[in-house]
């Protein structure tokens, strides 16, 4: 069976590159030597650092930046990151930590889904997202003061939601939700990026409690201590398993993508990491037997969401 990289050969290989600084970077990419996500090497080229960040578990470029300074706190010139296979997602230029210029996001069939322009850091002009069908999801039109519209539809091109914006990213004043047939499913007052009144309806028409029209996040059925505790126990056959399978002894830190039902089920679980060797599947394993979560819900009613769970731990020498 064919070796896999653990993260001291990793270095080792990179130890070629004449690198100023070598790090360990968890999802997050701060600094974590213990459950890291990403490799990341910084060096100095003229009066700027670059920084290039690597994907452990397959050693594929995540990001490369660059920055002012020696601590790569203020970025300023171009931004390129790329997905887990390699694909573009995003690319864009920063000039003194503020974002400069057209920004452009990809999905990961090479598709732009985004597209917006700065100016000294503000959104200005037209922000436009797409769905994966090609379909218009956002149509944004900002100020450069951080003030600004925008109007959103279903993937069928059904009217979603309408309203306005503040500081590029707090919502002011009133905006309205709708059904895809054109009812109206919600009414959000704002004051200051925070939600003052809210009233949600049924696609009758009816009023529902404005106790439950507030947005609710998934989250596992319980206790976040039971969710723990299932995935600690399940960890140990995990780990067995793999074992015996001959996966080389080392640390891993592998992330799962999932959705979160309406029924509160886990599915379309999704591997941000590439270790393979059978290590992704077992860990999905894992999250197929999972108990249900309770869903997320909004304005009164569930929903699917999107979650991210990494899972670290320890192939002993036998």
């Amino acid at each position: 069976m064919k070796s896999l990289l653990t993260p001291v050969c990793i270095v080792c290989m990179l130890m070629t590159f004449a690198q100023d600084r070598k790090e360990f970077f968890d999802m997050s990419f701060h600094p974590n030597e213990t459950s890291p996500y990403y490799y990341v090497l910084t060096t100095k080229k003229g009066t700027q650092w670059e920084q290039e960040a690597y994907y452990l578990s397959t050693l594929k470029m995540a990001r490369r930046c660059t920055f002012k300074d020696e601590s790569c706190s203020v970025p300023d010139g171009e931004c390129i990151s790329y997905d887990i296979d390699g694909h573009q997602k995003e690319n864009g230029a920063y000039r003194d930590g503020r974002k400069e210029g057209v920004w452009l996001g990809y999905n990961e069939n090479g598709y732009m889904v985004d597209s917006a322009v700065y100016v000294n850091g503000r959104l200005k002009g037209v922000r436009m997202e797409w769905y994966d069908n090609g379909m218009a999801r956002d149509s944004m039109n900002f100020d450069g003061a951080g003030n600004g519209v925008q109007v959103s539809w279903y993937n069928d091109g059904s009217l979603a939601s309408a309203g306005y914006w503040t500081q590029d990213t707090l919502k002011r004043g009133r905006w309205k939700y709708f059904y895809k047939d054109g009812t109206v499913k919600a009414t959000e007052e704002y004051i200051n990026g925070q939600v003052s009144v809210c009233n949600c309806y049924t696609d009758k028409g009816e009023a529902i409690d404005t106790a439950l029209c507030r947005e609710k996040e998934a989250k596992p059925a319980g206790s976040e201590k039971e969710w723990t505790r299932f995935l600690q126990k399940n960890l140990m056959q995990l780990v067995m398993n793999l074992a015996s399978n001959g996966v080389k002894p080392g640390n891993y830190s592998v992330v799962i993508k999932f959705v979160v039902l309406e029924d509160g089920s886990l599915s379309e679980f999704s591997p941000l990491t590439r270790y393979g060797h059978g290590i992704e599947d077992e860990v999905i394993k894992v999250f197929r037997s999972a108990p249900k979560w309770e869903p997320g819900r909004l304005f009164g009613q569930p929903v699917k969401s999107y979650h991210t769970q990494p899972i670290t731990f320890v192939i002993q020498e036998q």
